[in-house]
């Protein structure tokens, strides 16, 4: 074979890794399980210095009459990391309010994960007690909409929440809201 013969197989040979190497990244982010792989990425870095500090945020609870959202502001301490403030408003969604509103998660309801994806959609994984108590329409829209409410309001770096119970995706909490797919806030249920 001349020269110029091997240098042609070269040139082909390369060509054709290179393409298998393309065609295996893409198989791998368009494949069946991308939608999956997406969900369970790890927390979008923060862009901060470690350094701790007073962090103010609204969270939103239920009216009295349970017709509306209303909110409470908190502060906490936090570097300002939004996988550890996020962690934090479920933590007090959780406890409830302080100050005369309903509360709208169960107090025995547990956040089993919580991821932050791209772009910009917040995962939160909650246990089956979520849906412990009966819920009407009105009763199950403002429980959906003060966890989603209270993230993407407060954190930048979420515009919209899907919520799972216990890891897997669900249709509704109590067969009124569609929560099938990530939610954006909506700001015209808060008095």
């Amino acid at each position: 074979m001349t020269e110029d013969g091997k240098g042609q197989t070269g040139v082909f040979v390369a060509a054709a890794v290179a393409t298998l190497v393309i065609v295996a990244i893409f198989s791998f982010f368009s494949g069946p399980d991308a939608a999956q792989r997406n969900i369970t990425e790890a927390p979008i870095p923060a862009s901060h210095s470690g350094r701790i500090e007073e962090e103010s945020f609204f969270l939103y609870f239920a009216q009295r009459d349970g017709r509306f959202l209303t909110s409470e502001e908190r502060t906490v301490s936090t570097t300002k990391d939004p996988w550890q403030l996020s962690q934090k408003i479920i933590a007090a969604l959780i406890d409830g309010p302080e100050r005369g509103s309903a509360r709208t998660l169960p107090a025995t309801t547990r956040l089993r994960a919580l991821y932050i994806t791209d772009p910009k959609v917040a995962v939160v994984d909650f246990s089956r007690e979520i849906r412990e108590e009966p819920m009407g329409a009105a009763s199950e829209l403002l429980t959906v909409y003060s966890v989603v409410n209270s993230l993407a309001v407060n954190i930048p770096e979420i515009d919209a929440v899907r919520i799972l119970i216990e890891g897997e995706r669900a249709e509704t909490l109590a067969g009124h809201i569609d929560i099938s797919e990530p939610l954006a806030p909506d700001m015209l249920m808060v008095r």
